[in-house]
């Protein structure tokens, strides 16, 4: 997976967004800073990572955040990772699923308010502008940056841990 995959580009109002402890499973998946996660199944105290093609509210498990660290299990260990909550009003960035779809202001606003998920393709995510308007998709794209081809999303309170 790759480190930094989203960024946090406004508290929504707060100091610092804050944080959660959470546990991670030995032998899982690792989990880098900037990585979504949700939980492994319903009432687990584990994290994961988001699949591609996640996040559908009612179908996939909650969303529990973006990881603030590196998740510190290892193979025979289980481990922990701070996770960013998922606040409402907190806005996001990271790369869009197709740069040219979001190279200039026009496009990003042809896309804005649209509900969507994100991709995971050869380890890194991306928020996929692609799949089009979805009552059940998860984030909720607000603007962007076409120089740097990135969408800003917020992550819909019905989708998260604090919401479900």
């Amino acid at each position: 997976m790759a480190k930094g995959d989203i960024k946090i580009v406004d508290a929504g109002g707060h100091n610092v967004v804050p944080t959660w402890n959470w546990q991670t499973e030995a032998a899982a998946t690792a989990i880098k800073a900037g990585e979504p996660v949700k939980l492994k199944a319903a009432g687990s105290p584990y994290v994961i990572p988001l699949a591609d093609d996640d996040l559908t509210i009612g179908t996939d498990t909650a969303m529990v955040g973006v990881a603030a660290s590196d998740g510190t299990h290892t193979a025979s260990a289980d481990g922990s990772i701070e996770v960013y909550l998922p606040l409402a009003g907190v806005v996001y960035e990271m790369k869009a699923t197709t740069a040219a779809n979001v190279d200039t202001e026009a496009e990003i606003n042809a896309l804005r308010g649209d509900r969507v998920t994100m991709d995971l393709i050869a380890g890194v995510y991306t928020l996929d502008e692609n799949v089009g308007d979805g009552v059940n998709n998860a984030f909720y794209i607000v603007g962007g940056d076409a120089s740097n081809r990135t969408l800003r999303f917020s992550i819909r309170v019905d989708a998260t841990a604090l919401g479900a």
